[in-house]
């Protein structure tokens, strides 16, 4: 079921942390914005507040008026006076005739007409002596300014960057402590502990990178153990034939010196001995030809052959015949096919010949002696291809079988740039060599 989940890249989810911190960033900004602009209208743009500072300013306007000596025909010190900072908005009338008006009135009261002062807030109406004594109606508004509102989007914006940045490092920590994870994994994989399963989570790229590395260290494990069995296996070869070489060693030892020293009775005894210390030398030959033939198939150091150029044509029928010949006096049936063949062979002959070798004694061995065995030799595009065909012996499964035979030979031929393909069906063995040639040379 865990196939069925929908993937999602590391990429992906990083945009979608950036979007939901920006989602979280927007709302923090437009709450702190809007409910810093309700306190605001309840305090420094509020009308108790506006009123009371307008009350202060017009306390100072009095005291003003009279140590400047402001009169209807002497208002410019008016103007100093709404210049000072203080943001206010001043018109003073005597009866219904506005006398003066500061210059804050397009960004206070845009409405306000100077000829209808009807239309004056009478809330801030205030009645102002001028230095002559003439009384005046003077109406005085207290503007706070922006700065307050500047604060407000400046609070809220602090207030959506933490926000923004507490949000997405807290969904970005999670790959991060994982990325950690990983290489605290990987430490004590590098120092040797690959019994150590590393830890899977997610369905992104570093769920799979964790994946691939869990593989590769069941890899690894699984090749060493490969080795050890192996290493094992080796052991137990070195030891089981440096056993059976010790018996027939002893034994031909023992008919050596037997006859080294003369100790026979007659000439019957001396072929006799002679006969058990060939026998006991051709077993320690094929001991030794086993062993050489399980180093070729399981070593992995091996030197490139010596080879040569050779007549492809002469090479074939000598091996081929001589084989045959063998088969044939075993009492098998033989049949040749032998085309003939106007090229080189690059080649080892004494591998050549130890592979053509196996594939006789495996004829020998689990071939069926009732039914024809087929030779093939054609060419085939630029290369040479070598059959054998046979019918399995029905006692094949009672005989004991390695494959190390069959191994060796396809070792050899793909050392010499070839192809060796072995294959069983219904009873039916067949065996395709495929080998390189080179065309000869024009003289």
């Amino acid at each position: 079921m865990n196939r069925l989940r929908l993937k999602r890249g590391v990429s992906a989810q990083l945009m979608a942390a950036v979007l939901a911190s920006l989602l979280a960033a927007a709302a923090a900004f437009f709450a702190v914005y809007f409910a810093g602009n309700v306190l605001l209208e309840k305090t420094v743009y509020g009308k108790s507040f506006i009123s009371s500072m307008s009350d202060k300013q017009f306390a100072q306007l009095e005291d003003y008026v009279l140590e400047e000596k402001v009169t209807p025909d002497y208002l410019r010190p008016l103007d100093i006076w709404c210049s000072r900072g203080d943001r206010v908005y001043l018109s003073i009338y005597i009866g219904d005739a506005i006398i003066y008006e500061s210059q804050l009135t397009s960004k206070i009261r845009p409405q306000v007409s100077a000829y209808h002062p009807e239309l004056e807030d009478p809330e801030q109406e205030y009645e102002l002596t001028l230095s002559d004594g003439t009384q005046t109606r003077t109406f005085l508004y207290y503007y706070a300014g922006d700065a307050y509102y500047y604060w407000v989007i400046a609070a809220a914006s602090l207030t959506a960057f933490v926000v923004f940045s507490l949000l997405f490092i807290a969904l970005v920590h999670r790959k991060l402590r994982y990325i950690k994870l990983m290489k605290a994994e990987l430490d004590i994989l590098a120092g040797g502990d690959l019994s150590y399963e590393v830890t899977i989570k997610g369905v992104d790229e570093l769920s799979e990178l964790a994946r691939g590395i869990d593989e590769m260290r069941r890899s690894i494990l699984e090749h060493q153990r490969a080795e050890d069995e192996m290493r094992q296996a080796n052991s137990a070869l070195v030891t089981a034939m440096s056993h059976d070489l010790r018996t027939p060693l002893t034994s031909l030892l023992a008919y050596l010196e037997l006859m080294e020293r003369g100790k026979y009775e007659d000439e019957a005894q001396l072929r006799h001995f002679i006969e058990r210390s060939l026998e006991k030398t051709l077993r320690i030959k094929d001991m030794a030809d086993k062993l050489f033939e399980y180093f070729l198939v399981y070593s992995s150091e091996w030197e490139r052959p010596m080879t040569e150029q050779l007549d492809a044509q002469s090479l074939v029928e000598q091996c081929w015949g001589e084989y045959a010949f063998a088969l044939e006096s075993h009492g098998f049936k033989v049949s040749h096919e032998l085309e003939p063949l106007s090229a080189k062979l690059r080649a080892d002959p004494a591998l050549l010949r130890r592979a053509f070798d196996n594939l006789c004694s495996n004829l020998l061995k689990y071939a069926d002696p009732a039914e024809e065995i087929r030779l093939g030799c054609r060419r085939e595009g630029d290369g040479l291809l070598l059959t054998v065909e046979n019918r399995i012996s029905p006692n094949r499964d009672k005989r004991e079988s390695t494959n190390i035979g069959l191994n060796t030979c396809a070792r050899i031929i793909r050392y010499h740039g070839g192809e060796f393909e072995a294959d069983e069906r219904d009873g039916e063995f067949r065996i395709s060599i495929h080998l390189p040639l080179e065309e000869l040379e024009e003289v």
